[in-house]
């Protein structure tokens, strides 16, 4: 008996082990508390959708922005902290450049923000890297954290690539598309080192004197670039490395419902509902539209959102309805919403093409012209003879009747739709993989920034390449134009035209 329960007491024991030790490994594995901060000098909507899908992950976050007008509306468990804008000059003529060093200077010297990061120690630091970067990367080395760079927009992205050195551009045109091209990147990144890199950098160095950064050396820590777009807007790079990370729509979702009131208000109509999302000084446009629809129940309704928005001197039309308070998407989404009238920026064309909407783009700028070619490339938006369409409601409203009554263009925003939607893992998903995965690997030296590694002078070498590149171009055009001149000018000389003429008039002798 004594032995038997001598062998239980050890078989007890084991038993406690093997336990405690299966519950140490499995602790280990647990992914450790993160916290974010978002940084926002501009595209203060983007990086608050940005924060707030971190919060519903799971990651405690702060959104540090420089102008509240443009949050999102709907942010949930994430702290907002405005910077303070007294003592920025408000002088509505100053570089894009000269906006961001008076902002980094705000930054640097906000004492209620100083004290707010002591406070929350965040693993990760997420910010742009156009006029963003060299403000904020020392800061964040000062202050202990990873940092994260989120990239959306033509030159932003162009920008940010080719400071990190992660995807190199792909040039489908001729070469003198590709020389244009090239010169343009040269002149972005020339003219922001000169305006914003180097200024910035001896202002960190005089709030921060510890800190002894090189422009050379200014992403060394970088080893996570979030891209803000989508490869359904534009594929127009090749990655040099996994660490570039396609989000571009982390924050799509199912169609919640609209508020009570408006939702009532809409199914009255029976050819559905159009969705506006066009600045305030559409609004003639938009009244005038809403008059040219189709009225009364069997009409059709324009859903504006806009915020504290007031017409000036004109009667609302029956069939238009103004909401502030209304969610983006879910008018977007909504099923009985037949087209979209949208700027078509990168994150509204994505919800678009998310929830399968038709959309007809209104572009103010060269990005969203882009967008809006690509948008009639994949066949849900509607191309004219000359590729615009007049911003008057006589021919949208033709449009708008044209698409209603084609199926095709339906069809092809719900392939789009289908293919997003069965992406094998969601844009939340590559998210918190990656975030996890720098975390747990971040002293591995795989993870090291090639541009960490690359020595100034490999650099210079890099950019006398490319200068004589250019070089070479423009002097080969111009010793074959010289010879073409050449060649026509001994053509000439051989054959003169004189006697060319009366050659043929001798001939035409003969035959007569």
């Amino acid at each position: 008996m004594k032995k038997m329960s001598k062998s239980v007491e050890i078989v007890g024991l084991l038993v406690y082990i093997f336990t405690f030790l299966c519950l140490a490994d499995a602790s280990s594995l647990a992914s450790p508390p993160k916290s974010a901060l978002v940084i926002a000098f501009d595209n203060v909507n983007e990086l608050s959708l940005l924060a707030n899908t971190l919060s519903d992950q799971g990651i405690d976050t702060t959104l540090v922005v420089n102008s509240l007008e443009e949050v999102y509306d709907n942010l949930v468990d994430v702290e907002v902290y405005p910077l303070n804008k007294s003592s920025l000059d408000q002088n509505g003529h100053q570089s894009a450049d000269r906006v961001a060093l008076q902002i980094c200077q705000t930054f640097l010297t906000d004492e209620k923000l100083a004290n707010k990061v002591r406070e929350i120690l965040p693993t990760f630091v997420v910010f742009p890297a156009w006029r963003h970067d060299a403000c904020l990367l020392p800061w964040v080395k000062h202050v202990g954290s990873i940092p994260v760079i989120w990239s959306r927009g033509i030159d932003d992205e162009l920008y940010t690539f080719q400071k990190t050195e992660m995807a190199l551009p792909i040039h489908r045109d001729g070469i003198w598309s590709r020389l244009i091209e090239l010169m343009r990147a040269r002149s972005i990144l020339s003219s922001t080192d000169d305006s914003y890199v180097f200024p910035a950098l001896k202002l960190v160095q005089k709030f921060l004197p510890d800190l002894h950064i090189k422009p050379e050396t200014l992403y060394s820590d970088v080893t996570l670039v979030f891209w803000g777009a989508d490869y359904v807007l534009r594929s127009d790079f090749a990655l040099l490395s996994r660490s570039l990370v396609e989000i571009g729509c982390h924050h799509c979702r199912g169609v919640y419902p609209l508020p009570p009131t408006l939702q009532k208000e809409l199914i009255e109509f029976r050819l559905g509902t159009v969705a506006a999302l066009l600045d305030e000084n559409y609004e003639d446009l938009i009244v005038e539209l809403a008059e040219k629809l189709p009225q009364g129940r069997q009409g059709q309704a324009i859903v504006w959102k806009r915020k504290n928005l007031k017409l000036n001197n004109q009667e609302q039309p029956a069939n238009l309805f103004i909401h502030s308070d209304v969610i983006r998407q879910d008018i977007i989404g909504f099923a009985r919403t037949r087209v979209l009238l949208s700027h078509c920026e990168d994150t509204v064309l994505l919800e678009a093409a998310f929830h399968g909407t038709p959309v007809i783009c209104f572009p103010r700028n060269h990005d969203e012209r882009r967008n809006s070619d690509r948008a009639i490339e994949l066949g849900f938006s509607f191309a004219n003879v000359d590729g615009n369409i007049p911003a008057k409601s006589e021919p949208i409203s033709r449009v708008i009747k044209h698409i209603h009554e084609t199926a095709s263009y339906r069809e092809n925003a719900r392939k789009i739709s289908q293919a997003i939607r069965d992406r094998p893992n969601p844009a939340t998903d590559r998210i918190l993989y990656w975030l996890d995965y720098v975390l747990r690997n971040r002293e591995e030296p795989l993870l090291s920034s090639s541009t960490g590694n690359r020595d100034k002078n490999d650099r210079r070498q890099r950019h006398i390449e490319d200068f004589l590149f250019g070089v070479g171009l423009v002097i080969g055009a111009i010793i074959g134009l010289l010879v073409g001149l050449g060649i026509s000018f001994l053509l000439a000389k051989i054959y003169p035209s004189g006697s060319r003429n009366q050659s043929h008039g001798t001939r035409r002798k003969f035959k007569t």
